[in-house]
């Protein structure tokens, strides 16, 4: 029977600065690996058949940690798909500076708004249609055919992915709750076919 675990990556250098990490490639802190090591204990007895992670460093480090105890010999496959939404102009930024730069109003919409789109970035609907063909032509298909699945990414691109998989409407899954190295075991909605 298959099942699908979600999670996001330990903390990072951008989490524990309070930046806006999106396409930045920043690394785990020793706090974010120690979750990650935490998260594998966690999952213990589990084995998935499917590792796939988000090519980030601090999205792949945790996919290698936990499967290299949950799973020893299979190996983590990337998927580009599973990226960050980029931030644009945020990137790089801690919030509070963002917030004086830019505008607390600003900021808030670019962030949450499914159409809220920062300058040079992509919105929260843009990473939504960018997860659609990942979620229907690779990570549906192994759940059909009964094979469980880790998938190791980001809080905002595992919030567009809880759309796919559990039928969400945007607004409920960008107000979904994603903290760092908490596995998520959401009810699959297939879709009609």
């Amino acid at each position: 029977m298959s099942q699908l675990v979600l999670l996001r990556h330990g903390e990072s250098t951008a989490n524990a600065g309070d930046l806006f990490a999106g396409h930045l490639d920043v690394p785990l802190t020793l706090a974010g690996v120690g979750e990650a090591r935490a998260v594998a204990d966690e999952l213990a007895g589990w084995v998935p058949d499917v590792v796939h992670s988000s090519p980030l460093v601090r999205a792949a480090d945790t996919a290698a940690i936990v499967a290299g105890v949950l799973a020893p010999t299979t190996e983590v496959e990337h998927r580009p798909a599973l990226v960050e939404r980029h931030y644009g102009v945020l990137q790089g930024i801690e919030r509070a500076d963002a917030r004086a730069r830019f505008g607390a109003e600003a900021v808030a919409r670019w962030r949450r708004a499914p159409d809220g789109v920062p300058p040079g970035g992509e919105s929260l609907e843009m990473l939504h249609e960018r997860l659609r063909p990942y979620w229907l032509e690779e990570l549906l298909p192994l759940l059909e055919s009964g094979r469980s699945v880790l998938v190791v990414a980001h809080g905002n691109s595992l919030r567009m992915l809880l759309a796919h998989v559990s039928g969400l409407d945007l607004r409920e899954a960008i107000g979904a709750e994603v903290p760092t190295a908490v596995p998520l075991r959401p009810a699959v909605r297939l879709p009609a076919r």
